[in-house]
């Protein structure tokens, strides 16, 4: 349903929109952990490394699909705040326009990058290998549901909907159990089932998505009149999705670069890095929320030209998520060890786990304080500092990860980078906002 933003108390207004974000957040990482958790107890701990392997890879691909959303979240917000009821039947269309072109141009280049990528650059081990690049081939398949997922996504938040989320993401996890079950499990398909297991899944979220759409939001159904002359709008969003498609890529292709260093310490350091990556996200759920809450927020309230109440937001969603993310670090710290054992690794793929995840977690609090800033960046239009908070981040994780590599520091490095990194990206974005330089970037 409709949420006017630009209305009532500001905590309460992002509190209420965050909720179901968070709760799709969760049932997302649910539904990669029991991935990973299957395919480790039911085919073994180098499978579960193969399909880790493709994490920074799947995710760079997971970027491109969730910058367009947001690009389509930011351009239809404040539209919407602005009452310009033709732009946004114009953004609609030109967004899924986008998503098709874009998810075809990409999984045609995942097909071709396979094998070199995993093979050549990242130097896989051979009893890796193979079902690593089988996982990424048939997981990108699947890319044009995660376009049409996050498009439709955009849409709903830009009108102040953050339910429709968590039905989607409810189905498509339930289903991704079910799936993985059946045909790792029960069809002995091994990881090769996993990743259908997936790619089916997303098919069941982006048709729920769009089902959803027509039903409670019929005006905003993508017409045929929609996409006549929408290409100004289309560019409209592809300007704003770009920067935000690099600053999250950049990080991805970071992680691509450090999961190269991460193989040349061998099967315990990849076995304890995947499960550690499925783990970590856990704590990221506040940032990631009220980045979005932000974002559909700060959106509406800039088009309506209320940027008063934008900084008054800003400044309770500082509050709010600082305080739920230092909560949920300190649980994932105390059930750390358990959680990890869930994924059948021990000896010293479980320590070196579980020493990357508490740093991780002490450190989460900038990932915080920079995720709040950039979502507010990112509503107002000002896409590009966070996209150089990305890079700065990228250059900093992974050059000093490579210098600490040779040295007493040894695979730690991989995590002893993480203050340095993080400390840097938090102080762009947050001094960026106390620029004040956003309040000109509005689109409208």
């Amino acid at each position: 349903m409709e949420n006017n933003m630009t209305q009532g108390k500001e905590w309460k207004a992002i509190l209420l929109f965050s909720l179901p974000v968070a709760g799709s957040y969760l049932l997302q990482i649910l539904y990669n952990i029991s991935d990973s958790i299957i395919v480790g107890n039911f085919v073994g701990p180098d499978a579960l490394g193969a399909v880790g392997l493709t994490s920074a890879m799947t995710w760079l691909l997971v970027n491109f699909c969730v910058g367009l959303g947001n690009g389509t979240n930011i351009v239809i917000s404040q539209y919407f705040g602005a009452g310009r009821k033709k732009s946004i039947e114009k953004a609609i269309g030109g967004a899924y326009a986008v998503a098709a072109a874009t998810a075809l141009v990409l999984t045609i280049i995942c097909f071709l990058a396979a094998g070199p990528v995993i093979e050549g650059f990242l130097q896989t081990p051979p009893e890796m290998s193979g079902e690593s690049r089988s996982y990424y081939c048939i997981y990108s398949t699947g890319l044009i549901f995660q376009f049409i997922y996050n498009v439709t996504y955009g849409i709903l938040r830009a009108h102040g909907d953050s339910k429709g989320g968590l039905i989607f993401l409810f189905l498509s996890s339930v289903m991704n159990v079910f799936l993985d079950l059946l045909l790792v499990a029960v069809i002995p398909l091994g990881v090769a089932g996993a990743a259908v297991a997936t790619v089916a899944s997303q098919a069941v979220s982006a048709g729920a998505s769009l089902l959803y759409l027509r039903k409670y939001f019929p005006h905003l159904w993508p017409r045929s009149d929609f996409f006549k002359n929408c290409w100004k709008e289309a560019a409209q969003v592809v300007r704003l999705s770009v920067p935000l498609i690099i600053q999250s890529s950049i990080t991805a292709g970071g992680f691509v670069v450090l999961q190269r260093l991460v193989n040349s310490f061998g099967p315990a350091s990849i076995q304890g890095y995947a499960a550690m990556q499925k783990v970590e996200q856990i704590a990221y759920i506040p940032a990631n929320a009220f980045n979005m809450a932000m974002g559909s927020f700060v959106g509406q309230n800039i088009g309506a030209r209320m940027l008063d109440r934008v900084e008054r937001g800003f400044n309770a969603t500082m509050k709010m998520g600082g305080v739920s993310t230092i909560v949920l670090a300190a649980i994932v710290i105390a059930f750390a060890t358990p959680v990890l054992q869930m994924f059948n690794i021990s000896g010293d793929a479980l320590i070196r786990g579980r020493e990357h995840l508490y740093i991780l977690m002490v450190c989460s609090i900038f990932n915080c304080i920079s995720s709040v800033s950039s979502g507010l960046l990112q509503g107002a239009g000002d896409v590009k500092p966070p996209a150089v908070a990305g890079f700065v981040n990228l250059l900093v994780r992974v050059g000093s990860a490579y210098l600490m590599a040779g040295t007493f520091v040894d695979f730690r490095c991989i995590y002893v980078s993480i203050p340095f990194s993080w400390g840097a990206m938090c102080a762009i974005n947050y001094f960026r906002y106390r620029s004040g330089k956003w309040k000109r970037y509005n689109i409208v």
